[in-house]
């Protein structure tokens, strides 16, 4: 027993380097989302003059609810637990936007492990504790966040030809990649 255990142990880094992602979001009214997530945004985005789009999100047997929005020329997404606790912060970016080093240790990675590659979404990922993360936006402070780039692409290998969404460091340094699986609903269907 205790040697099955230490196996598992072993290659939970090896599972965890290519998992499914399986997403589904659906549109909801502000009147559905839990207050303390409204309260949040409120404080965090209280000059934003656009309109904010939420989401309900199923995600791998997660739940979720996401708030989108342009805040300052960037897309903003914020993501909340089902009871309304801050998860995450993305702001998509350009590939031009990023810093020389984190581009170089992206494209390295890139470089060594697919024959062809198109990066189709770029997020920069902030997750800390919820003030920091308000701090963030209204204060642009960045004290005690942990950054990651999380970036959508299409990889060829070999052997297989598939989309990704892959996870990188602050300094843009290989974490793991997913497996996206386009739900079928995403066609358009006449």
């Amino acid at each position: 027993m205790k040697s099955l255990v230490i196996v598992i142990i072993s290659l939970s880094p090896l599972i965890s380097l290519a998992q499914e992602k399986i997403e589904r979001e659906k549109r909801i009214n502000s009147n559905e989302v839990p207050s303390k997530a409204l309260d949040w945004i409120d404080d965090a985005y209280e000059d934003i003059e656009n309109k904010i789009k939420w989401y309900f999100e199923e995600s791998s047997g997660s739940y979720s609810y996401e708030a989108k929005m342009k805040f300052m020329d960037d897309l903003h997404s914020v993501k909340f637990d089902t009871l309304g606790q801050i998860k995450d912060i993305e702001i998509i970016k350009e590939w031009n936007e990023l810093q020389p080093n984190v581009r170089e240790n992206i494209q390295k990675y890139f470089q060594s492990n697919f024959k062809k590659f198109k990066i189709r979404k770029i997020q920069i990922q902030f997750t800390g504790d919820e003030d920091d993360l308000e701090d963030l936006i209204d204060e642009n402070e960045f004290e005690d966040l942990t950054i990651r780039y999380e970036i959508e692409f299409y990889g060829k290998t070999e052997q297989s030809k598939k989309i990704w969404e892959g996870l990188f460091d602050d300094d843009g340094n290989f974490i793991q990649k997913r497996e996206i699986i386009l739900n079928s609903s995403n066609n358009l269907n006449f």
